[in-house]
């Protein structure tokens, strides 16, 4: 048995997951079908040759031609922070090594850029030099920003009867409890204020307090009848009677006076009124009997006459012109991008340090500063005292003792220096300062020891007028720290001289002895040390304290030392000082120090400012340095141990010193000298090795000394045969070293003992020791030990050994130890010429020997060339950043030299890793400043430079068969370097050889060209190949690959270059991956980014350039045709790929039209284009843009914001007042025409109907709500959409009928919008569309008046239609939402590029710390400044408050200029295109859409400003096209009239004017439209109008609205044209009818507690509007939609089937049926009386019911009769719908109708058998009580309650809803039937009578009605009994007595059902 297909298929993959592979595929393979087609370019540079005159002669010449002067050399002079120029002459460094020579020439070159003019403009449009942005914006007036209650209003006051004061209000009729007297609650005080309005209607305001806020009540003197005074409220009271239909107030003054005073003022204001409307009659009289003048109809002229208006206003109107109206729009325009919320962000920050792509990614151009010297943070330290306890008195005359000042005891040697207890090092060298006292330096100077000679003896040169002596004794000094933390510690060492041991010399200092005559003995001791060893120091106290505060690093300017602790002698080391630090904050370790009591005062501060007369570490003075100099001198540390990568620098100034420090010497095993305890030791630099050789004077010399000395001592440790020094001799080397140059160390003993024998003198010598500064050529800087000979034989440094224990050449000598190394020594090298890195040596070596030994044999061989190149690779990293410019201009150099290819090859590929270990160490910005300063190509002998080698060398190292992958993907990581090297030297080569005044395709060799060709290519091939394993290397591959061809298009051939940008697009497919898409669009934006970008492009009509013979085919310029493409080759190109990117991901997307966007941004903000015309030049590339708008208009999704206006005109009146086109009978055709799509214009669907139907919602306005049929399929979107996650495609259908009759008189063979085979019609997120719609009015803003209208000239009538669509859609989109709701725009315009891992990084570093450390103190540590949450976070919410009021405001001027660009266009199209707008009488799509614009602009409102220019062009419009409104359809009349009456209640002074006037000169239009008749149409429509708006917004604010229609009425009386005619009392008739509706309305506002009440009032006024079936069928909705709201659908299908009946006797009364409401009889009597009162009068002209109206009618109330159960009328209501279904021949809804029929009968069936119907109960209600219920006073109702509705419960609910009105106490329900005497009830109490009724029959009805349901439908009489006996007063009695009366009750008017 064959398997059943279902089971088949269970254990196959999803068919949901195999359904959306088979729809990917097809999008893909469609997509690839639309791949843009590109097009070859022209040939750029001929086509500028051939049309050269015409280009020259345009007048935008500056926008076509480029600049000739764009490129230049410039040579800047390097900056020199000293006095003079610190780097040897070209003398001094002849005889030095290459090495030498080239850093010495780098450091006194100065830096060589390549000028490009107008680079600035290169970048973004955040880079731009200057902003030409919008003036200083102010805060636009908005409605919705004002408050209600604070509303500023106009007063137009006129002169007439007024009075203002305080009254007491009672209770209106039926609405708040009342009692007799005034005194009760229930009268409130209020002040009251009487004024004559404009047209001279008085009103009466009631206010809460004499502040006159907004108005509680207003009462219309119009409709005041009468004033009586009602003693029976009050003694002051008085009633003001209104017409019938209106509540009575009673109102009471505070005294007698006041009283009299209310009422004559209001009996004068009724005696006015009175005096008018006798007036008013008989001017009406006499208009009806004067002949109606025969002056022709006028359609336009709506002006006419007015300039001899009295009124100023109407008057102004009359001189307007639709020129003088768009010229007014034109002032104090704003620029669009500015305004954009998002770009603004970015424009108000700081400029930007990344170029967006401008400059590929890399830090811009012009914040890439030379190489300098680089400090950290610095510091400025001055030493002002030491001082100990022990102080000596001083000597007198006579050398005594006594009576003389205490002074310091003995000269101290300090020095201070910084180091890292965390990083263990130095980080400083020593600064040695001197603060003795003046009177101690003579201590020393009495033997010599500290004397100062004149500087000429040392070698250092004082500056002139300096004298030694400043300089001799330094005490402030300035460091630097480049990565300061609280482990950093200033340490200070203090020695004095040389006495004995440590203990023993500080044991007077410890111990102070206060006896003067032990401290003078003291000081004699010292006082002969001075004398005999002054020379010699010892180790004597040191002190240290931390530089920066714990934990927040900040310097710590405040603390002292904690104290001097005294030297130990086994503890001098650095080592040991550092393990010593480490420790500094556990007390208990520096406890065990012995202190010596003192102190040391040295004040710290940060640098602010270089203090004058500073010198450099090398003594050299920095400016300023005043001569002489006014300041103490100040001396830079030098600062150590830059060990981290980003702490190093290149060098940048000339530097060579050496720092030599000897550790420690072992004689503990020597048997030479017999005394060798006390040692010294004494360094020298010497240059030779003869007997008579000394010392050179190149050592920094201590205070006191000179400045530079030829020998310096160590500190002498006492007793000590193993000495330890700490000492650091600071060295200037010799610029020019050779193999002589040596450090010679000599060991002395050194006799302490005074009482020695002095035959063997101070000092014997006891050894020698010696290392020679180079070997092998280099520098030799290593730690070494070295042995130590017992005496120096002359040619000492021949001495070497033979190895092997053989013994030594040269002199015979005698080592110490037996020659073994026992002497320790260091060095730090801290020179810029010099280097102690191997390979870089050996690399200047080489070259040396390459580039200029004078003999060949010399040259070495290729293989150790390539050998050494190849070493170079394990180059250290801080040699190569120190000596970074000097190697690479070697390299570069070798490369032009060799002839040799794998030497070149080897060069290329080093440089490549060593741009690498530069770039992996993120330090790019050194390269970016070789670049841009240093680079300069060598001169070589063969005429060759290194773009050409680069070049050469490249494609081979690119080649896809190279195997060294590394070397390819270092390359691809860092391209950016070589290309930036390559363009520069292009540049040189062009600038130094004048090529760049050559013709562009002359200027390179063919053969150059096609190398950089292949270079391209093969480099693009990597971006394709690697992008998925490589996204990040890629991507800076392909972003230098577009920088390169950028700068290309500014030196070389342009088309040449365009071609190598189409080749790289045309690798690019639709549906590449995500990140190709982003590649494609960072390229093109960084293209675009060009300075020139724009005469690239040739903004000029190419049909100019077209041969006379033919004539130019305009529409070429406004699609993307191929001439076009070819003309404008990148604006094409960057268009083509985002109008394909439209169809992509939504991320894809967003970065195509951003970067366009930002493209257009730069545009308008470039101060280069700010002349006239030149932005509509600009704006003409873009023209396409317009038709990519239009093909995607249907995904611009209005926003939901503007669905929840309170417009309900559009949903219900416009909807039934419009004619439908079609109907049910037509539904098939209609889905054709709705699915088919126009070949000419794919986008001619308006309102989304389509696509509403596709996202599940129904179809209105007119359309079938049937489903839709299509072939729809539905693929997945990216997840990151926020739009639908559903695409919509719909595949053409060939019908070339579809189109009817709406293209009419604009065919053409292509329509702008070039819509492809394939759409989508999935909506796209709001972000988008903004982007998508800012671009587009960037186009239209800009676009010249002349291209747009020949642009529309040139279109489809659909593709105009849409283009207004589109600019509707940008008033919502870009419409103010009130300051509120501002949402503050953080995004910076770069944001789209952001890849996830950036994404997450910039998320973890907003993580909330785990620990604040602001709250954690230490004791070693200032207080710090801790800053209170609160505090931070009311700065924060002060900031966004401020962030959202700018915001707010630049969202308010954008609202304003995209509406005035939309008010230009409609303008503009108004005023060219008469004849299209009044086509078919105005009944046409353009038209209708014009007009939604400008209903649109009401709707979502506007500014006060923009609202002026918004109704100028409303009141042109007006004028214009008034047959549009007054002829035909009343659909555009009334929704004009609907809006204009909502701004007539705006709280904005000046839009309630304006509108105000629009409403009388539209009534003015319609009187003239009529020939002077009557204002028909506008007098209805605004009657509707009004009850619409009461209906949907609920209210008006009644004193605005009153004065807004005392305006128009005052407009009429001023109106000269319009004396003598009807038209003022029209007008004044209209405004009174609105006052009517008003007030009706108030008093249903007043009964909203009162159900029953409520739609009793609603009824009345429906009957009011009896003739007037518009207004009739308003209120009956209105009626329905309460009784459903409150479940009575009874009552709601009554009103439905009244409503249709309306219908029926219109047709009948219009001959298009024989029946009417007398059809609906059967169903209900009630139907027919009130329906038949229709009149064919003028007023029903304006009606446009039809069959298929009615129809729709009949069908709703088939709905509602069966929700309300009463099955049995539908037999009678199908009696009237099948026919009309028959008379169609639509046999489907006769078998639908049938059906229904038949089933609603089925439950007829079973409701009567089950009896479970429930159709009603009916009660009789009486309100007794004058006092509460007035007129409603004993009059009786029938109630009818739902369902089985007991007494009790209709007795409750009335009880508790009049208890809420009245107060519970005040409401009592009587329960028995029986009649009430009123008199007999207490009157301070509602009473309310309920009794239960029964329908009530004769025989003959009962014999017609048999069932339930007739029984219950359609009734008017009822019965009720009550209980008597014929025993007076008795109801109840005994059986036998008791009687029951049957009472009958007929209801006048029954209104349900």
């Amino acid at each position: 048995m064959s398997e059943r297909k279902f089971t088949r298929s269970l254990g196959k993959p999803g068919t949901a997951a195999q359904l959306r592979e088979t729809v990917s595929q097809v999008v893909k393979e469609s997509t690839v079908q639309n791949k843009p087609k590109l097009v070859e370019p022209i040939d750029f540079e001929d086509f500028i040759l051939k049309n050269k005159t015409l280009l020259q002669n345009d007048s935008q010449r500056e926008l076509l031609l480029y600049p000739a002067d764009d490129i230049s050399q410039v040579v800047l002079p390097r900056r020199c922070r000293t006095v003079n120029q610190t780097v040897p002459s070209r003398s001094e460094i002849e005889q030095c090594n290459l090495f030498t020579r080239q850093c010495v020439a780098s450091y006194s070159s100065n830096w060589n850029l390549i000028h490009y003019k107008y680079s600035a403009y290169s970048g973004t449009y955040a880079d731009l030099p200057k902003f030409v942005c919008n003036e200083d914006l102010k805060d636009e007036t908005f409605e919705i920003d004002i408050d209600s209650e604070n509303a500023e209003d106009f007063g137009l006051q006129v002169d007439g009867i007024t009075k203002e004061g305080y009254l007491m209000k009672g209770p209106e009729i039926g609405s708040d409890r009342m009692f007799v007297n005034i005194g009760s609650k229930s009268f409130k005080r209020r002040y009251c204020h009487l004024r004559q309005e404009v047209d001279g209607t008085y009103i009466l305001e009631l206010f809460k307090d004499e502040r006159k806020g907004e108005a509680k009540h207003t009462i219309v003197m119009d409709f005041c009848t009468e004033v009586v005074k009602n003693s029976k409220r009050g003694r002051f009271c008085f009633e003001l009677r209104m017409t019938a239909g209106h509540k009575s107030y009673v109102l009471g003054a505070e005294n007698d006076t006041e009283f009299k005073d209310w009422l004559a003022k209001l009996s004068s204001v009724l005696q006015q009124n009175k005096i008018q409307e006798e007036k008013r009659a008989a001017s009406l009289e006499r208009d009806r009997s004067s002949p109606v003048p025969q002056t022709p109809a006028q359609s336009f002229g709506t002006l006419k006459g007015l300039e001899h208006s009295m009124n100023p206003q109407l008057i102004k109107y009359a001189r307007e012109t639709d020129i003088s109206i768009a010229m007014s729009r034109r002032e104090n325009r704003s620029k669009l991008f500015p305004l954009y919320p998002q770009l603004a962000v970015a424009l108000n920050s700081t400029k930007s340090t990344v170029n967006g792509g401008g400059a590929g990614g890399t830090v811009a151009a012009d914040q890439v500063e030379p190489y300098r010297e680089m400090f950290g943070t610095r510091v400025l330290v001055r030493c002002e005292s030491v001082t100990f306890k022990l102080q000596a008195p001083g000597e007198n005359e006579r050398g005594d003792a006594v009576g003389a000042a205490a002074c310091q005891i003995e000269p101290y040697h300090t020095s201070l220096c910084l180091y890292d207890a965390k990083g263990g090092k130095r980080l400083t060298e020593n600064f040695h300062f001197d603060v003795n006292d003046p009177t101690v330096h003579a201590m020393l100077s009495r033997n010599g020891s500290g004397a100062c000679t004149n500087g000429a003896e040392d070698g250092y040169k004082f500056p002139a007028n300096v004298s030694s002596e400043w300089l001799s004794r330094p005490k402030q000094a300035l460091l630097s720290i480049t990565n300061p933390h609280p482990d950093i510690f200033l340490v200070v060492r203090i020695e004095k001289v040389l006495q004995g041991g440590i203990c023993q010399t500080s044991e007077p200092y410890i111990k102070v002895n206060k006896d003067p005559k032990a401290v003078f003995k003291v000081y004699k001791s010292v006082l002969a040390s001075c004398q005999r060893l002054g020379h010699y120091k010892m180790p004597f106290a040191w002190t240290a304290r931390p530089l920066f505060r714990l934990y927040s690093n900040e310097l710590d300017t405040t603390s002292d030392f904690p104290g001097i602790y005294r030297q130990e002698s086994n503890k001098l080391t650095d080592e040991e000082l550092l393990k010593l630090l480490s420790e500094y904050r556990r007390p208990d370790k520096f406890s065990k120090f012995t202190v010596i009591p003192g102190s040391i005062k040295i004040k710290i501060s940060a640098l602010n400012e270089l203090p004058e007369n500073a010198l450099t570490t090398a003594l050299v003075p920095l400016k300023p340095f005043p001569v002489p100099p006014t300041n103490d001198v100040t001396i830079e540390v030098a600062e150590f141990g830059k060990s981290c990568d980003k702490d190093v620098h290149p060098y940048a100034t000339f530097v060579n010193h050496l720092y030599v420090y000897p550790q420690a010497l072992n004689f503990d095993t020597q048997k030479v000298f017999t005394r060798a305890r006390n040692i010294a030791c004494v360094v020298e630099l010497r240059d030779s090795d003869d007997e008579n050789a000394a010392g050179l004077q190149c050592i920094y010399g201590r205070p006191g000394q000179n400045v530079l000395v030829s020998q310096v001592s160590c500190a002498v440790l006492h007793h000590n045969t193993f000495p330890t020094w700490y000492e650091e001799i600071k060295i200037r080397l010799p610029i020019h070293l050779h193999q002589n140059h040596h450090l010679l160390f000599t060991f002395y003993h050194i006799s302490c003992e005074i009482a020695k024998k002095r035959e063997n003198g101070v000092e014997n010598c006891v050894g020698y020791a010696w290392i020679p500064l180079l070997c092998k050529g280099k520098l030799n800087v290593d730690r070494q030990t070295v042995p130590v000979a017992a005496h120096l034989p002359p040619g000492y440094l021949s001495i070497h050994p033979f190895g092997l224990g053989k013994g030594n050449a040269g002199p015979e000598i005698n080592w110490i130890d037996s020659q073994r190394s026992i002497f320790l020594v260091e060095f730090n090298l801290h020179s810029t010429v010099n280097t102690g890195d191997q390979h870089l040596f050996n690399l200047f070596s080489l070259s040396e020997r390459l580039l200029m030994s004078p003999k060949s044999s010399t040259i070495p061989l290729e293989s150790e060339t390539c050998k050494i190149l190849k070493a170079l690779h394990a180059v250290q990293f801080p040699a190569l950043i120190t000596f970074l410019p000097t190697t690479l201009n070697q390299l570069f150099a070798l490369l032009v030299a060799t002839i040799n290819e794998e030497i070149g090859l080897n060069i290329i590929r080093v440089l490549i890793n060593l741009v690498h270990m530069v770039y992996e160490r993120n330090r790019k910005d050194i390269l970016q400043a070789y670049v841009k300063y240093v680079f300069v190509t060598p001169d070589c002998k063969k005429h060759c430079s290194v773009h050409e080698e680069m070049c050469k060398y490249l494609p081979t190292i690119l080649n896809p068969n190279n195997t060294d992958f590394l070397v390819v993907d270092k390359f691809m990581h860092h391209s950016l370097f070589f290309f930036e090297i390559i363009v520069k030297s292009m540049a040189q080569f062009l600038l130094s050889t004048e090529r760049i005044k050559m013709h562009r395709h002359e200027r390179f060799s063919k053969e150059h060209l096609s190398r950089i060709e292949m270079m391209v290519q093969m480099s693009i091939s990597y971006v394709f190949s690697k992008c998925q394993i490589m996204d990040t290397v890629t991507m800076e591959l392909n972003r230098s690959i577009a920088t390169f061809l950028k700068k290309c298009l500014s030196l070389m051939d342009r088309g040449f270059v365009f071609r190598m940008i189409n080749s790289y697009m045309e690798k690019f497919e639709p549906g590449d991956p995500r990140v190709l898409q982003e590649y494609k669009f960072a390229f093109l934006e960084i293209i675009c980014s060009h300075e020139h970008y724009i005469a690239f492009n040739l903004p000029i009509q190419h049909t100019r350039l077209s041969p006379k013979n033919r004539s130019p085919d305009f529409l070429q310029e406004f699609c993307l045709s191929e001439d076009f493409c070819r003309h404008h080759f990148i604006v094409a190109l960057l268009l083509q790929e985002v109008k394909t990117s439209l169809s992509e991901i939504p991320h894809v997307r967003r970065i195509a039209v951003g970067t366009l966007r930002d493209l257009l941004a730069k545009h308008e903000l470039d101060d280069r284009y700010q002349k006239n015309g030149q932005m509509n030049r600009i704006a003409l590339i873009y023209v396409p843009w317009l038709g990519v708008v239009l093909e995607n208009l249907a995904r611009l999704d209005v926003p939901t914001s503007a669905e929840k206006q309170d417009d309900g005109c559009a949903s219900s009146v416009v909807n039934r007042m419009s004619m439908c086109s079609g109907s049910r009978l037509h539904g098939a055709s209609q889905r054709i025409t709705i699915c088919a799509d126009s070949k000419e214009s794919p986008v001619h669907l308006r309102h989304s109907t389509f696509f509403e139907a596709i996202a599940g919602q129904p179809i209105t306005n007119g359309y079938s709500s049937m489903s839709i049929e299509s072939d729809i399929s539905t693929i997945s979107c990216d997840n990151q959409s926020n739009a639908s996650l559903e695409t919509t495609i719909v595949r053409e259908t060939r019908d070339e009928s579809r189109n009817g009759g709406e293209v009419r008189s604009h065919r053409r063979a292509i329509s702008v919008s070039q819509s492809a085979h394939l759409h989508r019609f999935d909506k796209l997120p709001g972000s988008e569309v903004r982007d998508v719609l800012i671009i587009f009015l960037f186009v239209v803003k800009y676009l010249g008046e002349s291209q747009l209208i020949s642009w529309w000239h040139k279109c489809a009538d659909v593709d105009v239609v849409n283009f207004f669509s589109a600019l509707q859609t940008c008033l919502h989109y870009f419409r103010y939402a009130g300051a509120r709701n501002v949402v503050v725009a953080k995004g910076a315009p770069n944001e789209r590029w952001e890849t996830n891992k950036s994404r997450t990084a910039a998320k973890a570093h907003t993580l909330p710390a785990r620990m604040n450390p602001s709250d954690i103190t230490h004791d070693n540590t200032s207080t710090l400044i801790i800053h209170a949450r609160e505090n931070r976070d009311s700065l924060i919410n002060s900031e966004n408050e401020l962030l959202k009021k700018q915001q707010a405001i630049l969202e308010q001027h954008l609202t304003n200029e995209v509406g005035l660009i939309a008010l230009d266009c409609m303008g503009l199209y108004c005023m060219h295109f008469r004849n299209n707008l009044l086509a078919n009488e105005g009944d046409n799509a353009t038209m209708r859409k014009i007009f939604d614009i400008y209903l649109t602009f009401i709707q979502i409102g506007q500014s006060e400003s923009l609202f002026k220019h918004i109704f100028a062009g409303m009141r042109a419009f007006v004028n214009n096209y008034s047959i549009v409104l007054f002829k035909g359809s009343a659909v555009l009349c009334g929704r004009l009239c609907y809006e204009l009456l909502k701004c007539c209640n705006s709280r904005l002074p000046s839009v309630r004017q304006e509108s105000c006037a629009i409403l009388y000169l539209l009534m003015r239009s319609n009187f003239e439209f009529t020939g002077r008749k009557s204002l028909i149409r506008v007098h209805l429509q605004i009657i509707i109008s009004v009850s619409q708006i009461l209906r949907n917004i609920g209210s008006l604010n009644n004193a605005k609205f009153q004065e807004s229609l005392s305006l128009i009425n005052s407009f009429a009386t001023s109106d000269k044209a319009m004396k003598g005619t009807g038209f003022p009392i029209e007008v004044k008739d209209l405004t009174k009818r609105v006052r009517t509706v008003l007030m009706a309305t108030a008093q249903m506002c007043e009964h909203h507690h009162d159900p029953e009440m409520l739609v009793d009032l609603q009824h009345s006024l429906a009957n009011g509007y009896a003739s007037t079936p518009e207004l009739r069928h308003t209120w009956l909705e209105t009626m329905t939609r309460h009784h459903v709201r409150d479940g009575n659908y009874s009552e709601a299908a009554c009103c439905q089937l009244h409503m249709a009946a309306l219908m029926a006797e219109y047709l009948k009364l219009k001959n298009v049926q024989d029946w009417g409401a007398e059809a609906f009889n059967k169903i209900s009597s009630n139907i027919s009386k009130d329906e038949r009162g229709l009149k064919l009068d003028v007023g029903v002209q304006d009606i446009q019911y039809t069959e298929y109206m009615l129809l729709e009618q009949l069908e709703n109330c088939v709905d509602y009769i069966v929700k309300s159960e009463r099955y049995e009328l539908l037999g009678e209501l199908y009696r009237l719908i099948v026919p009309m279904y028959e008379k169609k021949r639509n046999y489907e809804y006769i078998k639908v109708c049938y059906q229904t029929l038949a089933q609603n009968y089925g439950k007829v069936i079973d409701v009567i058998k089950s009896g479970r119907r429930l159709l009603g109960r009916f009660y009789k209600v009486v309100f007794y009580g004058q006092v509460y219920f007035e007129e409603e006073n004993g009059v009786e109702y029938v109630y009818k309650e739902p369902k089985v509705t007991s007494l009790s419960e209709i007795a409750e609910r009335l009880e508790k809803q009049y208890g809420d009105k009245f107060g519970a106490d005040a409401v009592k329900i009587i329960h028995d039937s029986s009649p009430m005497a009123q008199n007999e009830l207490d009157q301070k109490f509602a009473h309310i009578q309920v009794t239960h009724v029964t329908p009530y029959f004769d025989k003959s009805e009962l014999e017609e009605r048999q069932t339930e349901f007739e029984e219950n439908h359609d009734i008017s009489c009822f019965m009720f009994e009550t209980p008597f006996t014929k025993d007076a007063g008795k109801a109840q009695g005994n059986p036998d007595e008791q009687w029951k009366r049957r009472t009958i009750i007929t209801s006048k008017i029954y209104r349900n059902t």
